[in-house]
C-alpha cells in the first residue's frame, strides 16, 4: 500500500486487526509473519525486473530505456567536503528517483503473486505481512515465507550469500 494512492501505513494495521478479530470469533489459529527488507531498494534484481516488463508485455523502446536506466549507475559519498571515489552500483534501483520507486514496486508485488492460495499478504513500500488461518495451513506459511519473499527480490547471487 505504500506509494500508492488512497493507501496509507494504516491499510496493513487494519488488516491484521481485522484477522485477528475473525480468527477470535471463527475460533481458528491465525500466524503473522512480519518482513522488513533491509536494504530493498539497493538489492532488488535488475534482470527480475525487465524480466517483469517483458513478461507485462512492454516491448520496444520503453525497456531499453529502463534497461539504460539501470545499467552503468555510478555513486559517491560525500562527508562534509570531502567525497570518495566512485562505486559502479551492480544492483538495486537508484534512491531518489520517481522511476525507481514505480520499478521497486512492480519487482515487490512478485512476492504476493507466489503466495499459495491459503496464505494472504500485504505490503507497504519494503514492509511485508504474510498470515494465514487454520492448523494445516500454519505450517506452510512459515516454511514457505521466507523463501518465497527473497526469492522473489533478491539476486540469486545474494540468495547464495
Amino acid at each position: 500500500s505504500g506509494f500508492r494512492k488512497g493507501r496509507s501505513t494504516i491499510d496493513n494495521l487494519l488488516a491484521l486487526e481485522t484477522d485477528i478479530r475473525l480468527s477470535f470469533l471463527q475460533r481458528k489459529h491465525l500466524v503473522a509473519i512480519f518482513f522488513d527488507i533491509e536494504k530493498a531498494y539497493d538489492r532488488t534484481w535488475r534482470y527480475g525486473i525487465l524480466k517483469d516488463l517483458y513478461d507485462l508485455g512492454l516491448r520496444g523502446n520503453l525497456p531499453i530505456f529502463i534497461r539504460n536506466f539501470l545499467q552503468l549507475r555510478k555513486f559517491r559519498v560525500k562527508v562534509e567536503s570531502e567525497f570518495s571515489d566512485f562505486f559502479i552500483q551492480e544492483e538495486g534501483v537508484p534512491q531518489g528517483s520517481v522511476l525507481s520507486v514505480t520499478l521497486f514496486i512492480l519487482k515487490i508485488n512478485a512476492i504476493l503473486k507466489q503466495l499459495p492460495t491459503s496464505v494472504r499478504g500485504y505490503l507497504y513500500v519494503d514492509d511485508l505481512y504474510k498470515k494465514c488461518t487454520g492448523r494445516q495451513h500454519i505450517n506452510n506459511l512459515s516454511a514457505k515465507a521466507v523463501s518465497v519473499t527473497y526469492c522473489s527480490l533478491m539476486t540469486p547471487a545474494l540468495l547464495r550469500a
